[in-house]
């Protein structure tokens, strides 16, 4: 199963590996089915559990390292007796851009600070944080920390996590970051006060992320609906089909405020 995972001496989990290769090579004997019935994980299950979520926690927290890691070769140009640049390190030993490379440079810090501030809490924010953090809510973070400074990005997110715990998401974060006024970075109880105004405004709405664009995105869908695709549709579920259709096409007249008459291929031979 690997060595222990040990941080300052202390082990991290029974038996948990300590490197990526010897966390993929420590989850063996694949069960090709349940191992038991009973609500309760017996032991072995249990055991297979903790190396199979290691395996996924190296996986979500990775960039942490390979940012640190890059920034340090980058800085230190350590790459430089056998690469020009570090864009060529990059891109011909690790096969990455080094657009990505920024990224993850970008991201490092903030996840560090993160894990710091939440080290040994009572609370199991620590748990939350190590669950939830990957690069994606990470990079949310990044604009805040540039403009605002890495404790001003710590604040937000931790404020987010203590009142939504596990149901954080990505584009709440960035939402977060958007609606979090300038005067109120930086600051642990106008941040707290500016999150939980920002959630309450999107309680009960399904928010769009930042990105999107509701003409482009409506654009995508019409050149996607081809008359093939309708004839194809038609030739698997004539009946089906029609009924899409029908209610697509009363759903867009009502929304745009226009009036349509539907009627059948029979109605209109009849007349």
């Amino acid at each position: 199963m690997g060595r222990q995972i040990n941080i300052n001496g202390a082990p991290q989990g029974p038996g948990r590996p300590d490197t990526a290769v010897a966390l993929a090579r420590s989850i063996d004997h694949l069960p090709t089915k349940q191992l038991s019935d009973t609500p309760v994980l017996i032991a072995q299950e249990r055991e297979l559990l903790v190396r199979c979520e290691a395996a996924l926690e190296n996986l979500r927290i990775a960039y942490w390292a390979a940012g640190k890691a890059l920034q340090v070769i980058r800085d230190g140009k350590l790459y430089r007796a056998t690469h020009k640049t570090f864009e060529d390190y990059c891109n011909e030993l690790w096969d990455i851009t080094p657009q990505y490379a920024n990224q993850l440079i970008k991201t490092w810090k903030i996840t560090e600070k993160l894990f710091e501030s939440v080290h040994g809490k009572s609370n199991d924010l620590e748990t939350v944080v190590s669950k939830k953090l990957g690069i994606a809510q990470a990079r949310g973070l990044v604009s805040l920390a540039e403009d605002h400074g890495i404790d001003a990005a710590a604040l937000l997110y931790l404020a987010l996590i203590q009142v939504k715990r596990l149901d954080v998401t990505s584009d709440m974060v960035k939402g977060a970051v958007r609606a979090l006024p300038p005067e109120a970075a930086g600051k642990k109880k106008a941040t707290e006060e500016a999150v939980l105004a920002y959630l309450a405004s999107i309680e009960g709405k399904q928010e769009l992320p930042s990105s999107a664009d509701p003409y482009k995105a409506l654009h995508r869908v019409t050149r996607k609906l081809s008359p093939d695709a309708v004839r194809a549709a038609m030739e698997r579920n004539p009946d089906g089909t029609r009924t899409m259709v029908r209610e697509l096409i009363e759903a867009l007249s009502t929304s745009v405020g226009m009036e349509v008459e539907i009627k059948s291929s029979a109605q209109s031979t009849a007349a």
